[in-house]
This record gives C-alpha cells, structure tokens and sequence, in this order.
C-alpha cells in the first residue's frame, strides 16, 4: 500500500472512529443532564488548524529545494555542455585548417657521382646526412566545409536548443514531483492529527463510561465495547504515524535534507492561480508551451541537419592547400647546401574515396531511420499531451466540484446530526441513528481536507499540463 492510501485509509479510519466514541460518549450520557455539543468543531477541522505552522515550509520553498538538489536536473543540464562541445567540434570543420611541423631527420648517406666539367674540373656534390626543417601548410575543404561541417554545425546548434527546453521539462517534472509530496505529506499530518483526537474522544469515553458502569447507569457491555473502540482508535494513530514518516521522508528525500518539515500553508485558504481558459484552448497552449513537445520537434531539426552532413560526407572533396617550408639542407636545392632555405608550394586537389561514399550512404540510412522514429514520437506525445491537458482540465473540475459537494456535504451533516440529537432526547430514535449521524459529519468534515488538497494538486496537474511551472 502507497503512503498516499496509508495516509488516506487512517484520516478515514480514525474520523470514524472518533464518530462512534462521539456518539457513544453523548447517547449513554442520563437524558436529564443537557450537554452543549458544537458539531461545527470536528477532528478534521481542528486538524487543519493545527497543521499550519506559521514560518513553516510552503510549498513555493519545498519546490525550490527540490530543483536545487535535484540529481535528476543536473543530469539533464550536463545535455548542454554536451551540445556546446558538438557546436565547437563541428565550427573547426568551418575554418581552414592549420598544420605546423617541425622535424630533425638523420639522413642515410650515399655516394655521389662525380662529375668531369671542361674547364672547371671534377664535380662532386655533397651527402648530407642530418636535416632540420619547419614546415607550415593551410588547408581548406570546400566540399567538407559546405556540404558536410556546415549542416554538423547547425545540428550542434540546434542541439543546444533542444537540451534547453529538455531542461525545462526536467525542471517542471522535479517541480511537480515536489509539490505532490508536499501535499502528501500535509495529507498524511491532516490523517495523524484526526487519528490522535480520535484517540483522545476513544480515551474519554472509557472513562465516562467505567464511571457509568461504577454507579450502575450503563451495563458492563458497553465498557467493553468502549476498550475495543480505544485499542482501534492506537492501532489507527500508529497507522497515522507510519503514513507521515513515509511521507517525511520522501519529501526529504527530495529535497536531500535531514530536517523535518512543517506545513506552512493554510489549507483552508482559496486557491488562485487555476488556469481558467476552455479545454480546447489550453491545449492549444500546451501544444505551443510544453517545453518536452518543442524539445522533440527541435531534436526533428537536428536529425535532418545530420542527414544533409552525412550525405555531404560522401561527395569528392575539393580543396585549396598552400605550405612553406624552411629546412637545412633544403632538398629542393640542388646541391645541397649546409644552410637554411625557405620554399614554398600551392596546389589544388580533388579527391575521391569511394569507400566514403558507401559508408555516408549507410549513415545516411541511419539517420533518416531516426528522424521517421522521431516524427513519430512526436505524434505520440500529441497524443500524450492532449490526455494530459483532459485530465488537468477535468480534474480541476472536478475539484472544485468535489470543494462544493463537502461543502455542502458538511452543512446537511451538521443539520442532521442536530436533527437526530433533537430526536434522541425526544425518545424518537435511538443511539444507533445518533452513531450513525455522527459518523456522517465526520466522513463530511474529512471530505473537507482531501478536497483542500484534491484541488491544489489538479492544479498543479493542470499547470503541468500545458507547460508550466507546477
């Protein structure tokens, strides 16, 4: 079982059970003694106001803890360095490129043919055996440039655009997952605080009733009946007990502290806030915000800018060189000279491997691949969002409905509960009906809390929903 049914099965449990020590405790009372009894405070009620501490945590703080420790938003937001190394390495391909070398070689030694000039006698040229040399060449591809490193580029770029609006649907992720906990925690403390009145009622009611059963006004029965009550009222509180701890610590967990936390919101405030367009146009509006939909639709830009790149890497590479070299002996002059001479060279190239082509092609395959699993997703996530927008819009809805109905639920619980208490000391019903009256006000008042809480977190939902801050 959940803490969020843990916490929802003790509230229910221990509002009952307080019901029918309640009634207990007033129908076994002697019908000359007149108590005056104020169903307007009820366990849930006095709950709420116990729960809110004023300076406690809000939900408004608990969400920003949660994104400033979050592991899983410091995950996502490493996705844009990664992008801005890929812009880097795909701009190098844009720029000639640079090569510098400097070198010392010892040359293997070879005999040298002497010439007989007329005139001038016996030639012979020198063997050198050591050479020392620089050499600096600039290169520049203008197939690689323009048809390859210029479409690389702009996928990286684009790529820095999609790991930001991944990082906003990370963030409103954590925010919502916050939030939830937040009120699930306020739920689990609402169920705690009823379970420990109750106790209190259960407890109060054996004493009354030994001090019955002492003077003979009440049979033994219902002393027994009145224990049991009490044992069920602890094992409830002990229930409570467990749902908060298990909500404590998931909203610590979340928030990666070891301090406890306090409700510093009052739930019995208004909410404002709740997006108040049609369904159709808000859905109109998660279509334009969602941070995850513009992510993906972004990432179909990339996925068709590394198309262009790949096929771009298989066509003949035309390219511009020029270099300069400065070495001694400079093997380009002739003889050699123990000296340094500078020279230098330009040519134009065009190349053609034809394994690159096969293997662009193949990539080429790939990515189109890719990009059709791509569009695909994205009709996918319409799909998602369009569900999501529903049930925001619908929970909201909802809501506020389930607000008027325990509003209204309470009010007729209450007039009843007089009713039935008028009825009693008039001999018209007996202490069953009252248990039973009772026991309706209570449900009533306990629909009150999960309803306080119910809208808070639709409309969260809702906010989520349509691409917004939760």
């Amino acid at each position: 079982m959940s803490f969020r049914e843990l916490a929802a099965a003790a509230l229910a449990g221990a509002a009952l059970i307080f019901g029918l020590s309640a009634a207990s405790t007033q129908a076994q009372a002697p019908p000359m003694v007149e108590r005056e009894t104020k169903p307007v405070e009820s366990a849930a009620e006095a709950g709420l106001r116990t729960l809110y501490v004023p300076g406690g945590l809000t939900p408004d703080r608990a969400v920003k803890e949660v994104i400033e420790t979050s592991p899983d938003l410091k995950r996502t937001k490493a996705l844009l360095d990664e992008a801005k190394g890929g812009a880097l390495q795909a701009m190098s391909g844009l720029v000639p490129e640079l090569e510098l070398i400097g070198r010392h070689t010892r040359l293997s030694p070879v005999d040298n043919p002497t010439f007989d000039i007329p005139g001038l006698g016996p030639l012979t040229f020198p063997s050198l055996t050591q050479q020392t040399a620089t050499d600096a060449t600039i290169g520049y591809s203008f197939t690689r440039s323009l048809a390859e490193a210029m479409p690389a580029y702009r996928a990286a770029k684009k790529s820095k655009e999609a790991a930001k609006h991944q990082i906003q649907a990370e963030l409103n992720d954590v925010a919502f997952d916050g939030r939830q906990a937040y009120y699930e925690y306020a739920r689990a403390e609402a169920a705690l605080a009823v379970a420990n009145f109750a106790l209190e009622a259960a407890a109060s009611q054996r004493r009354e009733t030994e001090s019955l059963v002492g003077a003979g006004s009440a049979a033994r029965v219902d002393l027994m009946r009145v224990r049991a009550q009490e044992e069920a009222a602890r094992v409830a509180v002990e229930r409570a007990k467990l749902g908060v701890q298990v909500a404590a610590r998931a909203l610590q967990t979340l928030m990666h502290t070891e301090e406890l936390p306090s409700l510093g919101e009052d739930l019995s405030e208004e909410v404002s806030g709740i997006p108040q367009e049609t369904e159709k146009t808000l859905l109109e509006r998660a279509y334009q915000n969602r941070p995850d939909l513009k992510s993906l639709l972004t990432y179909i830009e990339v996925t068709e800018h590394q198309l262009k790149s790949a096929k771009g890497s298989g066509a003949p590479d035309l390219l511009a060189r020029a270099s300069t070299q400065y070495s001694n002996p400079n093997l380009r002059v002739i003889p050699q000279q123990q000296r340094f001479v500078a020279t230098w060279e330009v040519s134009a190239v065009i190349r053609w491997t034809p394994n690159s082509t096969i293997a662009a092609s193949g990539r080429a395959h790939e990515i189109r691949a890719a990009l059709q699993q791509a569009e695909a997703d994205t009709q996918l996530m319409r799909d998602a969002i369009r569900v999501e927008v529903a049930q925001g819009y619908h929970g909201v809805l909802a809501a506020r409905s389930a607000i008027e109905s325990a509003r209204l639920g309470l009010e007729a619980a209450r007039e009843g509960y007089r009713v039935t208490r008028e009825q009693l000391q008039a001999g018209i019903v007996n202490t069953t009906t009252l248990l039973q009256a009772q026991a309706e006000l209570i449900r009533a008042q306990v629909d009150v809390v999960e309803s306080a809480i119910g809208i808070r977190v639709a409309k969260a939902q809702l906010r989520r929903a349509i691409g917004e801050m939760p």
